[in-house]
């Protein structure tokens, strides 16, 4: 039993697809281009909406508040609010990890240090009565 050429050459093409698609490390979105403007707009009166509360609780405590959008020279996109801790991370396949270890140690190796300087510095600084 012979199997057609056509068969062999879709298959074979099929399998190279499969084969570079596996060695990739691209991202492929899976939002349409609707949903990311409505993600942006969520966020957008949640942003509106903290930035009410965060004034209201101000306003309580008796500080002076005032509107991020009246800093001077200073896009409200620009601004990086958090009302809560925040966390930063990525993940890396172990190709990637192999590739950028070393850079990945001096980075950290260099936040251990600048954060073990301030914690000595805060330890050694006199309290000043206010």
């Amino acid at each position: 039993m012979m199997v057609s050429r056509k068969v062999v050459t879709s298959l074979l093409v099929v399998y190279v697809v499969a084969m570079l698609a596996e060695q990739t490390e691209g991202y492929l979105a899976f939002f349409t281009r609707s949903d990311i403007e409505r993600m942006q707009l969520q966020e957008k009166e949640r942003s509106k909406a903290q930035k009410k509360s965060l004034m209201l609780q101000k306003r309580s405590e008796g500080r002076e508040v005032t509107e991020l959008s009246d800093v001077e020279g200073v896009d409200e996109g620009e601004i990086i609010k958090l009302t809560a801790p925040g966390e930063i991370g990525m993940r890396l396949n172990a190709r990637q990890l192999e590739k950028y270890q070393h850079v990945l140690e001096e980075l950290l190796t260099e936040m251990l240090l600048d954060a073990r300087n301030a914690s000595r510095e805060k330890q050694t600084r006199p309290v000043s009565s206010v």
